[in-house]
This record gives C-alpha cells, structure tokens and sequence, in this order.
C-alpha cells in the first residue's frame, strides 16, 4: 500500500522525508516527484475553497503555479475525479465538481444516517473529560454567534464541530466512511448557508451538544437529523437558485 503523507508544523512527511509545505494551498511543490503531495495540494485548494467549485482546471496552469510538470497534476485530476471531487466532461475537460440536486440529496442523506450513528456512539460511551472539554468549547462558540456572524466564520467552526464528531467516535468503520464522505460535504458547507440565517444552523449544533452531555440518545439523533435537513435544505436552496440564475435546466 502506497504510504500517505503526513503533515506536522508545516512539513510534509513522506518515506521518511521532510519537505516544507508553505501554507497556500497552491504554492510550488518541493519536489516534482512526489505525485501525492501534488495531490493532497489540489486536494486541499479545492476542499478550502482556492479553487471554487464549477472552475474549470487547465493542467498547464496548476502544473506552473506548483512549479511540476502536467504529469502528476494530470494523475492528481484524475485520482480527484475517482472522490467525487472533480468532474471529467468528454471535449470539455476537468471541472470541480458542482453537485446535482440529485447529488447533493443522495449525499445528505447518507450524512444524516452517518452522523446519527455517530452522535449515537457517542451517547454511548462512559464520560470523557476530553469529549466533554471539546463539547463544552464548541457550545461557547456556537452560543456566542449570531446572524451578523460571517459564513466563513461559522463555515470554519462548524467544518472543525463534525470534524471532531467524527474524530471521537469508537467505531473505526464508522470513522472511515465519515472521512470518505467529509471533503464531499466541505464543498457543499459554504452554499448550505448562502441564504439563511446562521443562527438557524447555530440552535441545531447546541441542541446536539446539549442531548451528548446529557447521554440523551433519542434527542440527539433527533436533534441531528433535523440540523442536517436544515442544512441540506439550505443546499438545495442554493443549487435551485443558481439554475434558475444561469438558465440551465435542474437537475433532479
């Protein structure tokens, strides 16, 4: 199995090598022979949003910004096509992927049965400090913000809130289809919100917060299910919108 590259403080390590990873997602790679982190670059500017989703990518100007060749931006496409990530469209190219509505309701409902079998294992578990420390801080964010918040702001917290969801729960299998799913739904976190209220997002993550707390089993899968549905509704919103605007046809 092909080893993955790990990152700590700035540094990419990778079969035993360090090699300095400057904080713009796009900057050059250190090395045109490492394929995966010409990956994992490309990977990160479009999850981050550098490169937005519809963007068209042109090989020859991603391989001169990481200062490669187009060989390995041309593997890295196509490993991203193979997420869902990005969309190859025969004569016209690579594009970032802009999800259908039929995508994006498919994908949110596999998050809502993933997320409650995951606030589920948690309620499950015995008290942990850690846990409880993490829910404790999140619930002063979450509480501290109101509809002046800016969607960035919220976007970056509630990305880092399932994020750690995800990261705490006790089932590794469950933990890896969370993973596999998670930059699918970071592309789709910044439109769920463009045209509601934050607070409508903030109330559903101290519902689930208060329901872990408390070990309610029942009301936290209810509670997460009824934030995910807003946010998922909130998605296709937006989706719906920016075909009418374009004059394409919807998509179901």
């Amino acid at each position: 199995m092909k080893a993955l590259p790990m990152q700590y403080n700035g540094y990419i390590v990778l079969h035993g090598r360090s090699l300095s990873v400057e904080s713009n997602s796009l900057s050059p790679a250190m090395n045109q022979g490492l394929r995966q982190i010409v990956y994992e670059k490309l990977k990160e500017a479009i999850v981050d949003g550098t490169i937005k989703p519809g963007s068209k990518l042109s090989e020859i100007e991603l391989a001169e910004r990481m200062a490669v060749s187009r060989t390995p931006v041309r593997e890295a496409i196509r490993q991203l096509a193979q997420t869902g990530l990005v969309t190859l469209t025969p004569r016209r190219g690579a594009f970032v992927t802009m999800p259908t509505l039929k995508d994006a309701t498919d994908l949110y409902e596999l998050r809502t049965e993933l997320e409650i079998l995951a606030v589920a294992n948690l309620c499950s578990l015995e008290p942990s400090s850690e846990l409880n420390k993490d829910l404790h801080r999140f619930r002063e964010v979450f509480s501290a913000m109101t509809d002046r918040t800016s969607a960035e702001k919220y976007v970056s917290e509630d990305k880092a809130f399932h994020a750690m969801i995800y990261q705490s729960v006790t089932n590794r299998f469950l933990a890896m289809m969370l993973h596999n799913i998670s930059d699918l739904i970071h592309l789709c976190r910044p439109f769920s919100v463009e045209n509601s209220p934050i607070t409508s997002f903030t109330w559903g993550h101290l519902a689930i917060i208060d329901a872990i707390l408390a070990r309610d089993l029942e009301k936290a899968k209810e509670e997460t299910r009824k934030h995910i549905v807003v946010s998922k509704e909130g998605l296709l919103s937006f989706l719906k919108t920016r075909a009418s605007k374009s004059g394409e046809a919807v998509e179901a």
